[in-house]
């Protein structure tokens, strides 16, 4: 079958990364390329854009991807839709990932964007992978494998059913909410945004939880509702991923790496490393360089 070049050179800037590191399944409308789990196997840094949708779906934590000004954790669970035109990649040299890159083309989501009622309409953050949308894919690949037996039609409807899966993900359940429900949610969204925007500078609860309009208490209690986890909790993971790559990347002291990450003594960071990481960063350190 012919790869639709404008989807495959969407995945990554380096035209042969796929082929060296990723097994990939596609058709006209809609590419797939699975990363696996290896130390063999690198992603080097990078950041493009393109015309077409883009959603990335981790199967393990991915540290400081980015889109457009945004840092974030990918988190396994999710899926992360990245806007037509919006620039993306990742920060750092990224090894021991697994994730599913997907790619569809522009005409044809809008396409079906217009079919659901919701024109003009934007994917923001992150969305819950669905099981239904993980059978979809995993038919996707599938019938891809049949090779010359493989049905073409069979391939495009389940690229329409992927396709309006994340749709319905994003937009049908938010368009359901109260307005109270869904300004409470964009409170928090705008934290984490925040939050992933400055993580490396201090950051006060309080003010987190003025942001929202909330008391302390109850800031914590609706960001992890609606996150999964504290906020102190997510702000460490960036964190720590920031001191990784810092790190593995310069000769900077342990003093300058905490106080670049955000952390305002040496020995609290060293103990919340050791805590994540299960080593010192000086060992991390001389293991990333060996």
């Amino acid at each position: 079958m012919k790869q639709p070049m404008h989807l495959f050179s969407a995945h990554h800037a380096d035209k042969n990364f796929i082929s060296r590191n990723c097994d990939h399944y596609y058709c006209d409308v809609l590419s797939i390329v699975s990363f696996i789990d290896s130390a063999e196997r690198t992603s080097l840094p990078y950041r493009h854009r393109h015309h077409a949708y883009e959603f990335l779906i981790p199967y393990g934590p991915i540290p400081l991807a980015t889109c457009a000004d945004t840092v974030y954790f990918g988190e396994a669970g999710y899926v992360y839709p990245i806007q037509s035109g919006e620039e993306h990649g990742f920060k750092s040299l990224v090894t021991n990932i697994a994730y599913d890159n997907i790619i569809v083309d522009k005409d044809f989501l809008e396409d079906i964007l217009r079919q659901k009622g919701y024109v003009g309409r934007k994917f923001d953050w992150r969305f819950e992978l669905t099981k239904d949308q993980k059978a979809y894919i995993q038919l996707f690949k599938n019938e891809f494998n049949n090779g010359a037996a493989c049905d073409k039609d069979n391939l495009l409807h389940l690229a329409a059913l992927i396709t309006a899966s994340f749709i319905e993900a994003e937009f049908q359940k938010k368009g359901t909410r109260t307005g109270q429900s869904s300004h409470y949610q964009q409170g928090i969204l705008q934290v984490v945004t925040y939050i992933n925007q400055h993580y490396t500078e201090s950051i006060n609860l309080e003010d987190l939880a003025r942001m929202c309009h909330l008391s302390k208490t109850y800031f914590i209690s609706a960001f992890k509702k609606v996150v999964g986890e504290t906020p102190y909790s997510y702000l460490l993971k960036l964190r720590i991923s920031k001191a990784r790559i810092l790190l593995e990347t310069t000769d900077y002291t342990i003093k300058e790496v905490a106080n670049g990450c955000g952390f305002q003594k040496t020995n609290t960071f060293t103990s919340h490393f050791c805590t994540v990481m299960h080593m010192t960063p000086s060992e991390y350190r001389k293991n990333a360089r060996n």
